[in-house]
C-alpha cells in the first residue's frame, strides 16, 4: 500500500512539474521578441524546457506496467531513484535561487546566467523581485523544472542500468 502511495504521489509531482516547464518554455518563446536575451538562446531555453517537461509528462503518465517492463522491476519494489534525484535537483535548485537572490544585487550576474539558473526569473523580467517573491514564487516554480530534469535522468539512470 505503501509503495502505491509512493508511486501516486511521484506520478502527480512529475506531472504537475512538467506542465510547469512546458508553460515557462511558452514564456521564453513569447519572450523572443522583446529582445532581453538573443533570439538563438530564448529558442535554445525554450527547447530545453519543452523537452524536459514533455518527457516528465509523459513519464508521469505511462501505465505502470510499462514502466516496470522498461526498468526490468519487481512491481512490490519500484525504484527510488527518480523520486531521490526529483527531491534533490529541487531542494538545490531553490535554495540556489535563494542564495542568487541574497547576492546577486552585489554580483551582477548577466541575464543568461541568471535564466540559465532561474527559469522562473523570466516571470519578474521587468521588475526586482522581493525576498518573499523569490521564496513563494519564483524559486519553487524553478525548483519543479529542475525537479522534472532530476527525475527525467532518474529515469534514464535507472534504465540504463538495468539495461546493462
Amino acid at each position: 500500500m505503501a509503495t502505491r502511495l509512493i508511486g501516486i504521489l511521484s506520478r502527480v509531482a512529475f506531472f504537475v512539474c512538467g506542465v510547469i516547464s512546458v508553460l515557462l518554455s511558452n514564456l521564453y518563446r513569447a519572450l523572443q521578441g522583446l529582445g532581453f536575451l538573443p533570439n538563438s538562446e530564448a529558442r535554445l531555453f525554450s527547447i530545453a524546457l519543452m523537452v524536459v517537461g514533455g518527457l516528465a509528462v509523459i513519464i508521469a503518465l505511462l501505465p505502470s506496467s510499462w514502466v516496470e517492463k522498461a526498468c526490468k522491476a519487481e512491481p512490490a519494489k519500484p525504484s527510488l531513484v527518480p523520486i531521490k534525484m526529483f527531491s534533490f535537483f529541487a531542494v538545490v535548485s531553490y535554495l540556489l535561487i535563494v542564495g542568487l537572490n541574497l547576492y546577486a544585487h552585489s554580483w551582477h550576474p548577466s541575464p543568461q546566467f541568471v535564466f540559465s539558473v532561474c527559469p522562473a526569473c523570466a516571470l519578474t523580467i521587468t521588475v526586482d523581485s522581493s525576498l518573499g517573491t523569490v521564496l513563494l514564487g519564483l524559486a519553487p516554480l524553478s525548483a519543479a523544472v529542475y525537479g522534472s530534469l532530476g527525475a527525467v535522468l532518474g529515469c534514464v539512470l535507472v534504465v540504463l542500468r538495468k539495461a546493462s
